[in-house]
C-alpha cells in the first residue's frame, strides 16, 4: 500500500490497518503527549496520544522529511563501535 492509497481510506480503515500491520519504531514524550512512530510499507505513521486521556489520539501519515526529525534527534549512536566496521 502506498501513502496515497492509505490517505484515501476512511478513518476506521486507517486505524484497522495501523493496528494490524504497522511496526513501532520510535517513541518520545513532550508537552503532555506521547509520540509514537510506526512504519507501514514505505511510509510512516505518527500517533500523538494525550497522556491524561489516552483515548484522545491523532494519526498523521507521511513519507519522510521534517516529521522524522524529532525521532532522529533522539537516536543515540554513541554505543556503536566504529572499529568493528574496519
Amino acid at each position: 500500500m502506498t501513502l496515497a492509497q492509505f490517505k484515501l481510506l476512511n478513518k476506521e480503515k486507517r486505524y484497522l490497518l495501523w493496528l494490524a500491520k504497522a511496526i513501532e519504531i520510535a517513541f518520545y514524550e513532550k508537552s503532555g503527549y506521547y509520540f509514537v512512530l510506526y512504519q507501514l510499507g514505505d511510509f510512516y505513521i505518527e500517533m500523538r496520544i494525550l497522556k491524561l486521556f489516552p483515548g484522545n489520539t491523532r494519526m498523521v501519515a507521511f513519507a519522510d522529511g521534517e516529521k522524522l526529525d524529532p525521532y532522529l534527534q533522539r537516536v543515540d549512536i554513541s554505543e556503536i563501535a566504529f572499529k568493528d566496521f574496519l
